[in-house]
């Protein structure tokens, strides 16, 4: 309750994608200490549902019913219903979700050194370009001692010289939410948390760190992912 309350409130919150995420983390960091601690995820979905009415967050796109994210409920593991926090069709959501164009099957390896994920992305607003590659972003890795990782937007002529996308200013860092997704042999799609997983950046986390990294095997189309959000006036 005390973290449901904290996420209610915060203005670090800034989304429901944000706040199932802490959840998720909260359940991860807590097993993995074996600290004693439980999940109602009866209340748990009434509590989301009761923030996103209260903040105005909105919906997920119709894509994260087909996810599977797995809490530990304190005594076996569960699995979250992403189906009432979607919206109904496509036509109505506020965000899009956009491929990193590089697959990864090493996602905290690759955050914890100087690197770069593309994306391919025509932003709405923009009805004509004329410039050479495919309209998109960069964002690159910084690692730093006071967190596993940090990314950057790129947004200088500089950055993209010898690139194959090219920057538009109308793509904002504000309205990027990044995670990772993989598809399983059996058709499953799992969404992997990362924007709360700075605590795996201690020294004595290496083993939380690999053991985090070890599920992603035997599955396919592993990538990151971004899930923008538009401005009401934006979006068509």
């Amino acid at each position: 309750d005390e973290l449901l309350d904290w996420l209610s409130v915060s203005e670090t919150v800034t989304s429901l994608l944000m706040a199932i995420e802490a959840v998720w983390t909260w359940t991860e960091y807590r097993y993995g200490n074996n600290q004693v601690y439980t999940v109602n995820m009866a209340v748990l979905s009434a509590k989301l549902t009761d923030m996103v009415e209260r903040r105005g967050w909105s919906l997920l796109p119709t894509e994260f019913i087909k996810y599977e994210v797995y809490l530990f409920t304190g005594r076996e593991m569960a699995q979250f219903n992403f189906r009432p926090f979607c919206v109904s069709s496509k036509d109505n959501c506020s965000y899009v979700v956009i491929n990193c164009v590089e697959m990864c099957t090493e996602p905290l390896s690759l955050l914890s050194k100087e690197g770069k994920l593309t994306f391919h992305f025509k932003h709405p607003s923009v009805t004509t370009c004329n410039l050479p590659g495919k309209c998109g972003f960069i964002l690159k890795t910084v690692p730093s001692k006071a967190a596993l990782w940090t990314l950057r937007l790129c947004t200088e002529k500089e950055d993209y010289v010898n690139e194959t996308v090219h920057f538009h200013d109308e793509i904002r860092a504000e309205k990027i939410h990044i995670y990772f997704s993989q598809e399983y042999t059996d058709g499953s799609k799992y969404l992997y948390p990362i924007s709360w997983l700075g605590w795996l950046h201690s020294d004595n986390a290496v083993n939380k760190r690999n053991n985090w990294e070890n599920r992603f095997y035997n599955g396919s189309n592993r990538r990151f992912k971004v899930l923008y959000k538009f401005d009401a006036s934006t979006k068509t």
